[in-house]
């Protein structure tokens, strides 16, 4: 049998244009991938992937525009797609499709119709079909509403998540033999995710597609890939089925791989089901219920007397230009030294509330005060910066400078910080999210991981007094997640107060104290994450799911009322050896 993909002896770096040559990206690449599997790719931020995936789409070495002879110094080894060699066919080839992990890389700046179509021209398809094509892929990832309004549409006016679907939607209405994702739910709320993995798992049988999915998200590698393979510094450090994979711990931790709850908590245990890790909340509710009991108290954190708000929202409107109100009547506070996660499905309003309060939107009704500043007033929006500091959901929108170092430094120069105590300011920040080793690069050639956390450093090194980030934790592994949210807990034991919009319940169970949800621009849930996560009615209203641990306590609770309510790992692990003091 021919392999779909064919990966030999593969090396790659990317040009330089100093002195200084560019280490390889990738380094002896050899890998096999059959017609019809579905093939997922994981490790840290910056291993590699991305790049395997443009090498594979054709896109490199094409791009560089690079001669025979220059090809042998930055490219070794051979890449075939369905027998034929990748470099002897053109990136616009129908036998395979590219979804990226940034939408707005990929969209020509046309109307959504021409954005779903654009393709299908290309390849000859005629229009009645490509019409029938294109809604039906659009109803595929759950936005059929928009389709009547699809000629008017621009994919500037939809919400980042709704970007990624249209994105996914142009390349499933193209049935390509082969389909690229590279890390392509990253921006969708819970529900979402796995409904647009679902749907490509569906037309994956359907149409015998070739699958190769980049992801972090462990629980979707587990549920949908044959084979999984672990990338780290350019090297493949391990291939195996879910069921192996997770059980290779050294590996896994030593390449900061991202695991999933249940794959900690079993390694925290020492528990297995027929020899494998428990990997789905069915395996790991056989494997638990007998050992948890109703002793198994936990310590109650002691927690602070509530400080005052340094954010209060009153009957909050906004309208965009075309006359749609995305915010109806927002009331919500938030309070000096809080860790508040905002929470919601895609389009709900959640960032367009957050950029009210960072004094880049005007409200078209209600009163928001900051730090007891009133934001109608141009004088206090005006000095808002000072004190609010905004890290956008997409790391591109904000940096600009020519070296990573440099956009650290850009802000403090602008408050007038001494050269000696920034030079200190910079080294500290970028230690603290684990880019000290690119500080001279240019942030183009860092990941969107690396560039993820390069953009939360700059705003972070400002030391705001209120900080919003807007999924900060969007494709980074493990290790960079826990390196990011440690820092934010450090400045919020500091005092400082932290608003996070996210679609990760394993953060907000683990690091938020309140979480508050929007749903059409309305507030539908105000409370404690475990509260949240015990209302079957909020989460499905808002998109979420509760975390693996949050769902497995509540599986185990229907069982029996008595046992305590379990949101985290920790808890988990806790309790598990108050029940048993030998675990």
């Amino acid at each position: 049998m021919i392999s779909a993909l064919s990966i030999s002896g593969l090396w790659w770096r990317y040009p330089h244009y100093g002195e200084k040559a560019h280490p390889w990206t990738l380094r002896d690449i050899t890998l096999q991938i059959q017609p019809g599997e579905c093939f997922g790719i994981t490790g840290p931020s910056g291993a590699g992937k991305t790049t395997l995936c443009r090498l594979l789409m054709g896109i490199l070495p094409y791009s560089a525009r690079l001669s025979s002879e220059q090809l042998r110094a930055y490219f070794r080894g051979t890449l075939q797609l369905l027998g034929e060699p990748i470099t002897e066919q053109t990136t616009s080839s129908h036998k395979v499709g590219m979804i990226m992990q940034d939408p707005e890389n990929q969209f020509l700046r046309m109307s959504l119709l021409h954005e779903l179509g654009i393709g299908l021209q290309i390849q000859g398809v005629p229009n009645d079909e490509i019409v029938e094509r294109a809604r039906a892929a659009l109803s595929w990832v759950g936005l059929e509403h928009l389709w009547h309004g699809a000629i008017y549409t621009h994919p500037a006016d939809l919400s980042g998540g709704q970007k990624q679907r249209v994105a996914i939607a142009a390349f499933l209405a193209m049935r390509p033999q082969v389909l690229i994702l590279d890390e392509p739910t990253s921006d969708l709320d819970p529900v979402g995710k796995r409904e647009v993995i679902e749907t490509i798992a569906r037309l994956r049988h359907d149409y015998q597609i070739t699958v190769i999915l980049v992801e972090q998200d462990p629980e979707i590698l587990s549920a949908f890939c044959d084979r999984i393979a672990l990338l780290h510094e350019g090297r493949v450090e391990l291939v195996a089925p879910p069921t192996e994979f997770y059980s290779y711990r050294d590996v896994l931790e030593q390449c900061g791989a991202s695991v999933g709850e249940l794959t900690r908590l079993s390694w925290q245990s020492g528990r297995t089901i027929e020899g494998h890790l428990p990997l789905t909340l069915d395996e790991a509710e056989e494997v638990y219920t007998p050992l948890l009991t109703a002793s198994s108290e936990l310590s109650t954190p002691v927690l602070r007397a509530p400080e005052e708000p340094v954010v209060s929202a009153k009957g909050v409107e906004y309208r965009y230009g075309d006359g749609t109100l995305a915010l109806k009547g927002i009331d919500m506070s938030l309070r000096r030294g809080e860790m508040l996660a905002l929470l919601g499905p895609n389009g709900s309003g959640k960032t367009t509330f957050a950029k009210i309060l960072a004094g880049i939107y005007r409200t078209s009704g209600g009163r928001v005060e900051v730090l007891g500043k009133d934001l109608a007033r141009r004088r206090a929006r005006s000095e808002l910066p000072a004190h609010v500091g905004y890290v956008f959901q997409n790391p591109d929108h904000q940096l600009f400078c020519r070296t990573v170092s440099d956009e650290i430094e850009y802000g403090l120069k602008n408050v007038g910080m001494p050269g000696g105590q920034r030079r200190e300011v910079v080294k500290d920040t970028l230690e603290a999210v684990d880019l000290a080793q690119y500080a001279d690069e240019d942030p183009l050639f860092l990941s969107k991981g690396q560039r993820q956390r390069l953009a939360v450093a700059a705003v972070l090194a400002m030391g705001p007094e209120i900080l919003i980030v807007d999924e900060p934790t969007t494709g980074q592994d493990f290790r960079s997640v826990s390196s990011i949210m440690r820092l934010l807990r450090t400045l919020q034991e500091q005092g400082k107060t932290i608003l996070v919009i996210t679609h990760d319940m394993t953060l907000v169970a683990e690091y938020c104290q309140r979480a508050i949800a929007f749903r059409d621009g309305q507030v539908v849930f105000n409370g404690t994450p475990g509260e949240l996560f015990s209302e079957e009615r909020a989460l499905k209203a808002t998109g979420l799911r509760a975390p693996a641990s949050a769902a497995l306590s509540i599986r185990l609770r229907q069982r029996n009322p008595y046992l305590p309510r379990l949101i985290t790992v920790d808890q988990w692990r806790e309790a598990l050896r108050c029940s048993d003091p030998a675990l």
